[in-house]
């Protein structure tokens, strides 16, 4: 019953036991399909074990052992509730046991005996947990009692502890357990002395079996009719009978090369690692196999058998798989369970009728037969009395019959369940729809294994409220079919965000569990932790549906990008791709390393050509040879504009082109780093200027006009790998640019209209040297808002509207997309909104009551980004109300600012004074009676004094009351 390779069995230790998580009362079949792997045989019932890890059952019923949520008997299969990622099973008398991949082990159906290790003896019809055991790597199911093999290679057991069964050197134990009924055992796991190294375990009737990594057998309990293989043990007179027994292990002699074992109602199996077979214990029906049906103390060679690769005992007879996929039987024979067509018993093997490519074999505590063919099929034989053999009838048969195979709801992805839209208190949950051959039925949606919600067959998408913020949860979401077979649970884990309030010029739209990688109007794409998963989200309906997932496989997401109509991404190992409508629809594993530079429109730029990824034309781009994108830009309908050899050269969609060389009069006749808004080439000459080698800055327009804009001094260490995006950007005719003012000898940043009208948007402070000063463009819009960094803070400007729009520091970036601003930061997309500038915009808050009054604690920051602009901000009490104001503002570090406060209302304005203090913090405080507000107001004390990259905070103290 527990199949296990002999090489694995005699030469790794317990910590690597891999193999013996496969093995049990039934023999794991090496399906390549969805069928079944496993299979088990109780007295009057029977399971399988299916590859997607789901357990099926049928017959008896009487006390659950089928673990459908009833008591009624199946002659055809049902699916087991609420198991999946099972790697064994095994099946006693009227109860059922797996082990789960993730070391835990299940139980349902009687439980008299506490043989269900869940400290009760309540009888369960769904499964239950065993307690206190986990690390679990080989299970097996006796008559009413149960054994375990931990990954440290120590045996546990539980249930029925008649004649020292479990091994711990008692005879009899009397739990105190929940539930009615009594009992004979433990009703939870308690380990059996003096072993270790136990790869594999076996259970009969009344004896236990463990096998160790050495090949060697090690038994205990009943012992009357030899089944231990070493005569003697104590005698125990029990009412009538006078029994031997052993209430801890000893060893069979004469074994050492053991790889798998077996145990019936009263007889014993030793598979030897060389394909022979030994018996020994009861041989009244011939179950030994020796030609005999004499009763064998000690072990004895199973006739005419060779090639065997598993065993498996029941009540009185026994199976062999050959390795041919051969089937043979031996024993008792009146329910037809030796399967060659006859009532008649053997004590010599005989050939199973018509069935081959066997992979799987089972029984136990009864009188049917189990096997698993090689394709998934499972056939029976035997016994039928309450519809073990699950083909519909009750009519014992004497040859195989094929088992029904129902299907349970199965996923169309590896990977379907993912977590969008995360806030502080909720995460929404987005799935594809499962698929089922009678239909899906509904949907099960748990928290932490909790049921959260049950939805309907057409929903795929579902929002978890009343989380705790900065937390970690765990979902998972199941398929119910309509004839309530589940599917596997698909799992995902998620963190709630902290409750940091989103500052106020910022919304955001979608927290993705995983990393932005692009997005547009109306979808984003975006990966999961750890670039396995590629996923595409749909901002209209909440939909998403998956790209691309490594299965497993080492490879990785290296790029991916949104085209006008798809998605364009590329894989470690495998290429670059293009997704549409739910399939690749075209892939280049070779093109110039197979990696675009840049998407816009339908068109993709590897190293040397252009791609539409539509319809995978390509065109080459002569003397081209791209590592980066500093040399080159592309457009939306296919235009490339790069650098070709001292000159740029613009190539159409129509696969013609114009090279644009600098006259003779420039020096030293380079041209590089060209951008483009489709109309206009932005680019930099290399030019001497006054002695002094110069990039000037130039636009060629469409009708050939080439205007100089600009002058600034060269760094030859990295004039090459800068992206020129950096330094200078078209977009529309609005051109952005870094100008160096030798005068004041700082850097500035300029805007530049269509129509040639200059705006000066900021002063970089004076840096140590004259190149690398952290003053960098990230992106210009169509109307001419620019957004720039200075070191770590980000700002937003509007040259049609000559003011600051927004600012923030720390991590993210802004973007613009149809007229839109856009700050993505990792897996969070936030929508800026357009403030006051000179407002102070709120950093964090807090109020609370106390002893009748109101408390409003509030944080403020801004920037100071013009001569003469002043931040401001103000408070009122609410109608009825009076309250008091303080005040306190920090100057950024090496500025000066001012601070003033003042009282308003009913046509007053009374100023208050403040207080300012050596370290440059000033404070002032004022009453405000109903009616009136306060106002503060910071402001440089001179017109040269402004900082746009330092912030100024001002904390404000309310208290205010109707008293």
């Amino acid at each position: 019953m527990h199949l296990v390779c002999a090489f694995l069995l005699l030469t790794l230790l317990v910590p690597i036991q891999a193999a013996a998580a496969e093995a049990g009362s039934a023999v794991a079949a090496e399906s390549l399909n969805s069928g079944v792997t496993m299979v088990a045989g109780g007295s009057d019932h029977t399971l399988d074990l299916k590859q997607d890890g789901t357990v099926w059952a049928w017959g008896n019923n009487e006390y659950g052992q089928l673990g459908d949520g009833t008591t009624i008997d199946r002659y055809t299969p049902v699916q087991v509730q609420g198991l999946d990622s099972v790697v064994e099973i095994s099946a006693g008398s009227r109860f059922s046991m797996a082990l789960k991949s993730d070391g835990t082990v299940w139980a349902w159906g009687g439980n008299w005996n506490g043989q269900l290790g869940d400290s009760s003896v309540a009888y369960r019809n769904i499964p239950v947990q065993v307690t206190t055991l986990s690390s679990v790597v080989a299970i097996a199911s006796g008559h009413y009692h149960n054994l375990a093999v931990k990954s440290d290679g120590t045996v546990w057991a539980w249930g029925w502890n008649i004649h020292g069964l479990l091994g711990d050197g008692r005879w009899n134990i009397h739990d105190a357990v929940v539930g009615e009924g009594s009992m004979n055992g433990s009703s939870s796991p308690v380990q059996v002395k003096g072993l270790g190294s136990v790869v594999d375990v076996a259970a009969g009737f009344l004896h236990s079996l463990a096998l160790k990594s050495d090949g060697t057998v090690w038994t205990w309990g009943n012992n009357d009719s030899g089944q231990q293989g070493v005569p003697g043990g104590l005698t125990f007179n029990d009412g009538p009978y006078t029994t031997t027994y052993r209430n801890t292990p000893v060893q069979v002699q004469g074994l050492d090369s053991v790889s798998a074992i077996a145990a019936g109602y009263s007889h014993t199996l030793a598979l030897n690692s060389n394909g022979t077979v030994l018996a020994w214990g009861s041989n009244s029906s011939g179950q030994l196999g020796d030609g005999s049906t004499t009763t064998r103390y000690t072990p004895v060679q199973v006739t005419k058998l060779g090639s065997v690769s598993a065993i498996a005992a029941g009540s009185s007879h026994t199976l062999a798989l050959k390795s041919d996929g051969t089937v043979w039987t031996w024993g008792h024979n009146n329910s037809g369970e030796l399967g060659e067509g006859s009532a008649t018993s053997s004590s010599s093997p005989v050939q199973v009728s018509e069935l081959d490519s066997v992979s799987a074999i089972a029984t136990i505590d009864g009188s049917h037969s189990l096997a698993v063919k090689s394709d998934g099929t499972v056939w029976a034989w035997g016994n039928n009395s309450l519809g073990q053999l699950g083909d519909g009838s009750t009519i014992n048969r004497y040859t195989p019959v094929q088992i029904a195979n129902p299907e349970a709801p199965h996923w169309l992805e590896y990977d379907v369940l993912t977590v969008t839209d995360v806030t502080y208190n909720s995460v929404q949950l987005n799935w594809q729809h499962a698929t089922d051959e009678t239909g899906i039925d509904k949907y099960l949606v748990y928290q932490d294994n909790t049921l959260l919600a049950t939805l309907n067959s057409d929903v795929n998408s579902y929002e978890v409220n009343g989380l705790s913020s900065d937390s970690s949860y765990f979902f998972s979401l199941v398929a119910v079919d309509a004839d309530g077979n589940q599917s596997v649970k698909k799992e995902e884990s998620a963190s709630t965000a902290a409750n940091n309030p989103v500052p106020e010029a910022e919304t955001l739209l979608y927290r993705l569990n995983g990393t932005i990688l692009d997005f547009d109007q109306s979808r984003i794409i975006w990966k999961e932790t750890g670039d396995k998963s590629l996923w595409m989200y749909n901002r209209t309906d909440k939909s998403q549906v998956k790209v691309y997932d490594a299965n497993g496989s080492n490879r990785t997401i290296s790029t991916a990008k949104l085209s006008a109509d798809g998605v364009v991404y590329s894989i470690s190992g495998t290429g670059t791709h293009y997704w549409e409508d739910g399939a690749v629809q075209n892939s280049w594993d070779t093109l110039d390393t197979a990696r675009p530079y840049e998407v816009k429109g339908n068109f993709a730029v590897f190293g040397h050509n252009v791609v539409n990824v539509k319809t995978s034309e390509s065109r080459s781009l002569l003397n081209s040879s791209f590592k980066n994108r500093n040399s080159f830009d592309l457009s939306a309908d296919g235009t490339v504009v790069y650098e070709f050899i001292n000159g740029i050269r613009r190539h159409l969609p129509d696969d013609t082109f114009t090279t644009f060389n600098p006259p003779s009069s420039e020096y030293p006749n380079t041209y590089n780093g060209p951008l483009t808004d489709g109309k206009n080439i932005l680019y930099n000459a290399y030019t001497e200027n006054g002695g002094y080698s110069k990039w000037s800055l130039q636009v060629r327009s469409a009708d050939g006009q080439v205007t100089k804009i600009a002058l600034n001094p060269i760094d030859h260490a990295d004039s090459y790998l800068t992206d020129p995006r950096t330094s200078y950007q078209i977009n529309n005719g609005w051109i952005a640019y870094k100008e160096y003012n030798k005068e004041i000898e700082r850097w500035t940043l300029k805007v530049r209209s269509p129509e040639g009208e200059t705006k000066q948007v900021y002063t970089a402070p004076k840096w140590w040297q004259l190149t690398g000063v952290p003053l960098s463009i990230k992106q210009l819009g169509p109307d001419g808002t620019v957004a720039y960094t200075f070191k770590d803070t980000t700002y937003l400007y509007s040259a049609q509207e000559g003011k600051l729009l927004y600012s923030f520091s720390g991590p993210g970036e802004l973007q613009h997309r149809d007229s839109l601003w856009y700050r993505i930061d990792g897996g969070s997309l936030y929508q800026v909104d357009r403030v006051d500038p000179n407002q102070l915009q709120l950093s964090d808050s807090k109020t609370y009551q106390a002893g009748g009054s109101n408390y409003v604690y509030s944080l403020y920051y801004g920037y100071i980004s013009t001569s003469g602009q002043e931040l401001s901000g103000s408070w009122s009490p609410p109608e009825g109300f009076h309250g008091f104001v303080k005040v306190s503002m920090v100057s950024p570090e090496g500025e000066d600012y001012d601070l003033s406060l003042e009282t308003v209302g009913e046509g007053n304005r009374l100023p208050e004074g403040t207080t300012k203090l050596p370290d440059g913090t000033e404070y002032g405080a004022t009453e405000v009676p109903g009616g009136y507000r306060a106002e503060w107001r910071v402001k440089g004390r001179t017109g040269d004094d402004y900082s746009p990259d330092k912030k100024v905070f001002v904390y404000v103290s309310i208290e205010y009351d109707n008293h």
